[in-house]
């Protein structure tokens, strides 16, 4: 009998494939930064039985590839990871947005992005958030508010990732500038949504 994580990761990730464009892509590395979170937890099995799911191909680095593929990848690893994670589906997610921030920094754009912006500089990194992610996906739209000294806010429109998954590549992002915080979310629809990013 199907588990409840099962069936929630299935449903999800149908809804959210279905509202997808057929042209919207996601960088190649940001399937491997998930693959590799599943390979540490799992073993190198367990991520190749994964991605032969959805490929049967390794993922290039700088290549787009579909992002409904991603969705699929993502709640199945969701799934795997949801153990590791309090049996927690969101918790597994977000997990995985933090690899992909991971991922990010360390490819050369993202080191060329940490060189220019430097460590302890949130707003410096966020402003550069909506150029990040269009070097990454082929989808949606991102503006970046600052609030205060310590508080910026960014809008997402058009992006079919789970909120969960945004939350953990933005915390990610703040911890890897050397920053404690935290990020708030206001969803406004399955494809839209606000994110408050506060930090000491």
């Amino acid at each position: 009998m199907p588990s409840l994580i099962h069936e929630r990761a299935v449903k999800e990730c149908r809804e959210r494939q279905v509202f997808t464009p057929e042209v919207a892509t996601v960088r190649g590395l940001i399937f491997n930064a998930v693959l590799g979170l599943v390979s540490r937890h799992q073993g190198e099995a367990s991520a190749a039985e994964l991605r032969g799911l959805v490929s049967k191909k390794s993922y290039i680095d700088f290549f787009p590839y579909p992002a409904r593929d991603f969705l699929q990848l993502l709640y199945g690893a969701a799934e795997v990871l949801a153990p590791y994670h309090g049996d927690s589906l969101d918790e597994a997610i977000r997990a995985c947005g933090a690899a992909a921030v991971s991922g990010f920094f360390q490819s050369a754009v993202g080191r060329t992005l940490t060189n220019l912006i430097g460590r302890g500089d949130p707003k410096r990194l966020f402003s550069n958030a909506p150029t990040a992610y269009s070097t990454t996906v082929g989808y949606g739209q991102r503006t970046y508010t600052r609030l205060n000294d310590r508080a910026v806010r960014l809008h997402f429109r058009g992006d079919m990732q789970p909120v969960q998954f945004h939350q953990g590549v933005l915390e990610e992002a703040l911890a890897a500038v050397g920053c404690k915080g935290r990020v708030r979310v206001r969803v406004l629809g399955l494809d839209e949504a606000e994110y408050t990013i506060e930090w000491e």
